[in-house]
């Protein structure tokens, strides 16, 4: 009798987990069709793409004068500091993933914390000296800039792809906590030279770049939202329980991404008609 009701048991829960299954891969299914609809709507749109990306993420950046980095006759539609921030999140993502960090759960070391005090202690400084100056006139430590408004930006985006990452593997039973999503010099050294070559590519103008860094900017930006929003969602919807696998993450991830279209459309149309 026990060793039927173990048998019924393991029946029940193969046939929830392909339920589950099934009805993450129609959500991911549902998620593709919703940003391939979006994105066609966004590019067929009758305006000039530039005017349209800069409209879109008007209600996610302040977009200031004087804080936008230009490339020949273009600016980019996030000011310096933002590009930063999500250039780096990009590249910073993209590395540790290159690095075979997939799942990688276990608890940053501590030169790391200690690198993540400091960055944001700089982003805070320089962050606080611009807004100053913005607001009031007032010149508290130093002359703004945007070479360092855009290495406070960049600093702070490759601590938060860690962090994301950290916080994503988090999610899932499968979780490796025995390796650190950043353990290493070899990491640290890639992150300051990814850092670098993003600093290099943002500040020198060259027309060229324009479209891929703006692509790699606000894609940054968009996916940071819907990820943030999947962990909300996760968090409200599941508490503690973790992610059997990756087709789980189809209906959080679907409703993060109708959270963010709805989010930047709503705060773009506020700013507008505000006068901003």
């Amino acid at each position: 009798m026990r060793r039927e009701d173990e048998v019924v048991q393991e029946a029940l829960r193969q046939v929830e987990a392909h339920r589950r299954r099934r009805q993450g891969v129609e959500a991911l299914r549902w998620c593709i069709l919703w940003w391939a609809i979006v994105l066609l709507a966004f590019f067929l749109s009758p305006w000039p793409l530039a005017d349209k990306v800069w409209a879109a993420v008007h209600g996610l950046c302040a977009q200031t004068p004087g804080h936008m980095l230009r490339f020949g006759e273009q600016e980019l539609p996030l000011c310096a500091r933002d590009s930063g921030i999500y250039l780096g999140i990009t590249l910073g993502a993209a590395f540790l993933l290159a690095r075979g960090r997939w799942l990688a759960a276990g608890r940053p070391t501590r030169w790391f914390w200690a690198l993540l005090a400091g960055v944001l202690t700089f982003f805070a400084i320089d962050a606080l000296n611009s807004l100053a100056d913005d607001w009031f006139g007032l010149r508290l430590l130093y002359t703004p800039d945007n070479r360092l408004r855009l290495a406070s930006g960049l600093a702070l985006g490759l601590v938060l792809a860690v962090l994301l990452l950290w916080a994503i593997h988090l999610s899932f039973h499968k979780r490796r906590l025995e390796r650190r999503i950043i353990a290493d010099p070899p990491d640290l050294a890639g992150l300051l030279l990814l850092g670098i070559g993003g600093g290099l590519a943002l500040g020198s103008g060259w027309s060229l770049l324009y479209i891929p860094l703006a692509a790699l900017s606000v894609g940054g930006m968009v996916a940071s939202l819907v990820v943030l929003n999947a962990l909300l969602i996760l968090t409200i919807g599941q508490g503690r329980r973790l992610l059997e696998d990756t087709w789980e993450t189809g209906r959080p991830l679907l409703g993060a991404s109708l959270l963010a279209v709805a989010e930047m459309a709503f705060l773009s149309w506020l700013r507008y008609a505000l006068g901003g």
